[in-house]
């Protein structure tokens, strides 16, 4: 099962993938046009505009499969990765609730790579994927309450 530690684990990864991204700078797919000046009072001065959220999740989804990585052909590393790709862009566009049962849906979009992997292998990627789900769809629910 996943536990808090594990949540917590892939959203600091997550974050400190983007505050590297920051701290490089501008890319090849960010436009200066792109930064703006915000007045937060705790004084972050500058904030990009330009977040690509395909790309994050892209890399996202990569890492929540790189510890079983090498116990997989590329074909279906790829085909996990696209299948974690397209279920975060769901979640992107649609709003979930609570009661979502997010380990369920880990479980069958993992389902295809299960025979390759050990049972605690599985499991753990499984927690990492629903955890990474939990996390990246609270910021919805908390949205939804305030506006109860």
């Amino acid at each position: 099962m996943f536990t808090v530690a594990n949540v917590f684990s892939i959203l600091r990864s997550l974050f400190q993938l983007l505050g590297r991204r920051r701290a490089k700078g501008i890319t090849g797919n960010e436009t200066a046009a792109a930064t703006v000046t915000a007045g937060t009072p705790e004084g972050r001065g500058v904030v990009r505009a330009g977040f690509n959220m395909q790309a994050e999740i892209a890399k996202l989804a990569g890492r929540i499969v790189e510890p079983v990585a090498a116990k997989l052909a590329t074909q279906e590393l790829e085909h996990v990765v696209d299948r974690i790709r397209g279920a975060f862009e769901q979640f992107a566009k649609r709003r979930t609730t609570a009661d979502t049962d997010f380990e369920n849906i880990a479980i069958n979009i993992l389902e295809p790579v299960q025979p390759r992997l050990s049972e605690a292998e599985f499991m753990r990627i499984v927690d990492r994927l629903s955890g990474a789900m939990v996390g990246f769809c609270q910021s919805d629910w908390s949205q939804s309450a305030a506006y109860i």
